[in-house]
C-alpha cells in the first residue's frame, strides 16, 4: 500500500513539475506528496531549468538544497506554488497543516498565480468528516486562551512550536460540523494566526495514481 501512496505522489509531483517553465518562481509545500513535487522539480533544475524556489518550511528548504534548486524569499510574486493536503472534499475544501507550516503555504498560495494541490487517492473525500482535524496556529502568548475558547471542539496543543514560533492547536471537528462556520469562528478569535482550511479550483488539485497516472480532481 505504501508504495502505492509513493509511486501516486511521484505522479502528482512529476505532473506538477511539468508545468514549470525557465525562470519561474515557484512555492515549494512541505509533506510527503511536495516532497516528491520537488524532487520531480529537482531533476528537471539538474536538466538545465532554471527557476527559483520559495519553501514553506525548513524541511523543503533542506531538500531543495540537497537538489541543487536555487532558493529566494518571498516578496515578488509567484508563478507557480504546489503543496500537498490532508483531506480534500467534493467542493474544493483542503485541509490543510498536518505539518504545522500552513501560515506559510497560505502565504505562498496566495502570492503564486497558479497554486496547485498534490494528493493521491484516498486524500479525496466525500466530506471533510473523513479526516476530522483542522489545525490551528497562534501566538504562544495567547495559546493557552484560545485552547480554553476551543474547548468545546476538542482542541489540542501539540508539543513545541511550528517553524514560524507558533503553537499548533488541532480541534476535533465533529462529524457534520460546518467547516467553514468553525474556520470563520476561529478566524475571529485575538491570537489565531491562521487555521488550516483552504479553498481549491478541483481542477488545480492534481490526484496521483499508483500506475502513475494523473488526473484533476475535477
Amino acid at each position: 500500500m505504501e508504495d502505492g501512496r509513493q509511486r501516486a505522489w511521484a505522479a502528482a509531483g512529476e505532473a506538477a513539475a511539468a508545468r514549470i517553465e525557465d525562470g519561474m518562481r515557484v512555492g515549494l509545500g512541505t509533506g510527503r506528496a511536495a516532497a516528491a513535487g520537488i524532487r520531480a522539480l529537482g531533476l528537471r533544475v539538474a536538466g538545465g531549468l532554471r527557476c527559483t524556489g520559495v519553501p514553506t518550511s525548513r524541511a523543503s528548504a533542506a531538500l531543495a538544497r540537497e537538489l541543487g534548486i536555487p532558493l529566494g524569499r518571498m516578496g515578488p510574486p509567484l508563478d507557480l506554488a504546489f503543496d500537498g493536503a490532508d483531506a480534500v472534499d467534493p467542493g474544493g475544501l483542503v485541509i490543510k497543516g498536518a505539518g504545522g507550516a500552513m501560515v506559510r503555504e497560505r502565504i505562498v498560495a496566495d502570492a503564486a498565480a497558479l497554486f496547485l494541490v498534490l494528493v493521491d487517492g484516498p486524500k479525496v473525500v466525500p466530506r471533510l468528516d473523513a479526516w476530522g482535524v483542522l489545525p490551528v496556529a497562534v501566538v504562544p502568548f495567547g495559546a493557552a486562551r484560545v485552547l480554553g475558547e476551543l474547548a468545546d471542539v476538542g482542541a489540542v496543543r501539540r508539543p513545541g512550536l511550528n517553524d514560524d514560533g507558533l503553537v499548533i492547536l488541532d480541534l476535533q471537528v465533529p462529524a457534520g460540523a460546518d467547516w467553514v462556520a468553525l474556520a470563520e469562528r476561529v478566524d475571529g478569535l485575538a491570537g489565531v494566526v491562521d487555521h488550516g482550511l483552504f479553498r481549491v479550483p478541483l481542477a488545480n488539485v492534481l490526484v496521483g495514481a499508483p500506475d502513475g497516472g494523473c488526473a484533476p480532481a475535477g
